[in-house]
């Protein structure tokens, strides 16, 4: 195999074609400009840099290429998939999972579920403020109703409130989230399952960015997780692994579709969005475990601790509103009259909204970023 991929590189370096044309310069600005994410203070979005041996792992799939409709074709790559996601099942205490192409997919796909298997004779799904917008897109494509949940001042879910929907008119489903996108809140998982349970409802947990705390066995801040209905969880978001990367995890087994003739397959296909798909979606992933699984959880804890030591500084040299998480994103709020902008344009922050209200956040997802180095940033606005 890399015999051959040499000879594929040589060949396309020797190609009059390509020495030609503009395809080396446009490969060279394509690398500068994703050399952002190694800047030790690039925070803004959840965009990671890559573990090598995940990179190694998207060029094994991509020479790979099997397709998995046709598992029995490639018995080895689908032996690898079990074996990642009778792992991560462990972890989350999941009886079933399979991979797909982003939580965006896995939460229209727990809702479909949710609607086809809900007991309730209802349309709604309840959600915080703050839940991702793929929600309300799923809702809108199933036809559902989404309703919006007011959050505490930290961004979490008002729980409170949740029951007494619930009570006015129960749903077909809950959504709590385990890491918002807007601040990194994490809604008390538990509550949301024992209300879900209380009112014979699915209850979906949106764990995209925060999933990743299921690796740390000290961690609490996922617990009552495995109650839980379903979880979808991005490691393209937190284990530093190249999109796509994602999975949705649940307790009950998906059903075969049924009443079409696939004569082309050996066995029908289950109820997922994707079609053909193969090593792509978790080869990088495996190599990273297989590599070192130990260092992809210190990593993971690096990060963390990078975030808390953000939190810190904040909080120590100044008098802003700052917002902790447990995710790592911290999000503040600055004294009047001080512009970010310009630290926003080169990725070192983002703008975000907690309850309605602007906030600035960072997000530490890039193994790269220091709590050091997006504070020198910030500290001439101190």
């Amino acid at each position: 195999m890399s015999q051959k991929l040499t000879d594929l590189l040589n060949s396309l370096l020797k190609s009059s074609d390509f020495q030609q044309g503009h395809s080396a310069e446009l490969i060279d600005a394509l690398l500068t400009e994703a050399g952002v994410h190694e800047n030790p203070a690039w925070a803004s979005h959840m965009t990671p840099t890559i573990q090598q041996p995940a990179l190694l792992g998207q060029l094994l799939a991509g020479l790979h290429n099997g397709n998995l409709l046709s598992a029995e074709l490639y018995p080895q790559l689908e032996s690898i998939e079990k074996q990642l996601l009778d792992w991560f099942c462990q972890r989350f205490g999941q009886q079933h999972a399979h991979f797909t192409h982003g939580s965006s997919y896995a939460n229209l796909e727990a809702l479909w579920h949710a609607r086809d298997r809900g007991e309730n004779l209802s349309s709604i799904v309840y959600g915080s403020n703050a839940v991702h917008y793929s929600i309300i897109k799923a809702c809108q494509i199933l036809g559902l109703e989404f309703r919006s949940i007011s959050t505490n001042e930290q961004g979490q879910i008002d729980t409170g409130k949740l029951h007494q929907a619930c009570e006015q008119q129960a749903p077909i489903a809950i959504v709590a989230t385990a890491g918002t996108t807007s601040s990194g809140a994490i809604d008390p998982l538990t509550t949301c399952i024992a209300i879900a349970q209380e009112f014979n409802c699915w209850c979906h947990i949106d764990a995209a960015w925060g999933g990743a705390l299921a690796l740390l066995t000290e961690q609490q801040a996922l617990a009552g997780i495995e109650q839980a209905d379903s979880v979808c969880f991005d490691p393209h978001k937190t284990l530093g692994q190249p999109r796509p990367c994602s999975m949705l995890l649940y307790q009950q087994p998906l059903a075969l579709m049924t009443g079409i003739d696939i004569d082309y397959l050996s066995q029908a296909p289950k109820q997922t969005l994707a079609g053909s798909y193969g090593g792509e979606l978790f080869l990088p992933l495996w190599l990273s475990l297989l590599s070192d699984r130990e260092i992809l959880i210190k990593q993971l804890k690096d990060r963390l601790e990078q975030a808390e030591k953000f939190y810190h500084a904040l909080c120590t040299q100044t008098d802003w509103q700052v917002f902790h998480s447990p995710s790592g994103i911290i999000c503040f709020r600055t004294s009047i009259n001080i512009d970010l902008s310009p630290l926003e344009a080169q990725g070192f922050l983002s703008r975000s909204k907690i309850n309605g209200e602007a906030v600035w956040r960072v997000v530490f997802a890039s193994q790269s970023a220091t709590s050091e180095a997006v504070i020198a940033a910030i500290e001439p606005y101190f």
